[in-house]
């Protein structure tokens, strides 16, 4: 698997703190525990390029990391995680929706989903965000070595019909054992380029 170079360029609360770029941004979102952090671990081949942690909900601002000087990988709080009540639902929406609405530069949304659940409601209002911004949303299904084939693919089908995304925007990931993201990456430059 390649080794990317990493540059991290700032976290931000408001959009006086985004970083000033010119290549594509890609936005990752999903529930606290989903493994979001470690995805953009595991695509960038290092251990710490994306903060992770035991407890759910640590990133609390957008960060953004450069990728070999081509694209950017934006890490959004995770949701969904009790702990930071109404207050921190607020902030987490401030956060997100000029940056939906207003970053030029913002070209994809990976909605990051733990293959073993069903899309919950905070799932499918992000999805709806990533549409209404007219971006492609893909999947990335998390935690794929807990699952048998069969399973996995049985989950992909329900996490389909449930959230809208076609089976092919589907992509089942292993962070730890590294199956899928491959894959994965290259969707992702697909998405960003508009090339097939």
């Amino acid at each position: 698997m390649q080794y990317h170079e990493v540059e991290f360029l700032g976290s931000a609360a408001d959009r006086s703190q985004w970083p000033a770029t010119d290549v594509p941004e890609i936005l990752f979102c999903g529930r606290s525990n989903a493994g979001k952090s470690s995805l953009i671990n595991a695509l960038t081949n290092r251990k710490n390029a994306a903060w992770t942690g035991k407890t759910p909900g640590k990133t609390v601002l957008l960060n953004f990391f450069l990728i070999d000087q081509k694209v950017v990988y934006t890490d959004a709080p995770g949701y969904g995680y009790a702990k930071g009540g109404t207050k921190r639902a607020v902030d987490f929406g401030g956060l997100l929706e000029p940056y939906f609405q207003q970053r030029e530069q913002l070209k994809a949304l990976v909605l990051v989903l733990d293959i073993r659940r069903i899309p919950n409601d905070d799932d499918l209002t992000m999805i709806e965000a990533g549409k209404k911004a007219h971006l492609p949303v893909l999947a990335a299904c998390t935690k794929a070595d807990k699952v048998s084939k069969n399973e996995a693919n049985n989950q992909l089908r329900r996490i389909a019909a449930e959230t809208g995304i076609p089976i092919s925007h589907l992509y089942p990931v292993s962070n730890t054992a590294k199956s899928g993201i491959e894959a994965f990456e290259k969707a992702l430059l697909q998405a960003v380029t508009n090339k097939e």
